[in-house]
């Protein structure tokens, strides 16, 4: 579990990536999307996101920057739905963080999870990631919601690896 909020650029490793180009998630980290330089420009033109640029740890394959996703609310998910999804998929819900006591649900696709019940409400944010955790091991990870206009953009700079769909809010 991540002890605290990011604190400068996300450094990655070049292994595999040949050069950068669309838009990508770097080693299986569900709640980090990253883009190569003319696609950032893009998005900070259009949209209301922090970029920060992404370091490598030798040669980089290109100039590539980081959206950072801020969490937004106290709650997405009715935890009485997620806990019942969780058994149904893998027997458990999940377990506390011992370092930190935050509660991390075992992994679930979106698809998979209760309507979004967010509390407060996104209001007029561009990108947004939820304030619950999930994922196992050493690999946690939150939602992330993308303004529409912002997922076309994304999903047509990279249409293998990103695809749209629509999330379904459940009004309180």
């Amino acid at each position: 579990m991540p002890q605290k909020g990011q604190h400068g650029s996300l450094v990655l490793r070049r292994k595999g990536l040949e050069r950068c180009a669309g838009a990508w998630m770097p080693y299986w980290r569900y709640d980090v999307i990253c883009l190569e330089w003319s696609l950032a420009e893009q998005v900070a033109e259009r949209f209301d996101v922090e970029l920060r640029e992404v370091a490598w740890h030798v040669t980089p394959p290109g100039e590539a920057w980081q959206i950072v996703a801020p969490t937004v609310g106290h709650a997405w998910f009715d935890p009485h739905e997620v806990r019942q999804a969780a058994i149904a998929r893998h027997g458990e819900t999940g377990a506390t963080c011992v370092e930190c006591g935050v509660w991390r649900w075992m992994p679930m696709l979106f698809r998979s999870l209760p309507p979004l019940r967010i509390q407060p409400s996104l209001g007029h944010v561009d990108v947004a990631a939820s304030p619950e955790w999930f994922g196992a091991g050493w690999k946690a990870f939150r939602q992330i919601l993308l303004r529409r206009e912002l997922a076309e953009l994304i999903a047509a700079a990279s249409p293998r690896d990103f695809k749209i769909r629509t999330v379904t809010f459940t009004a309180d």
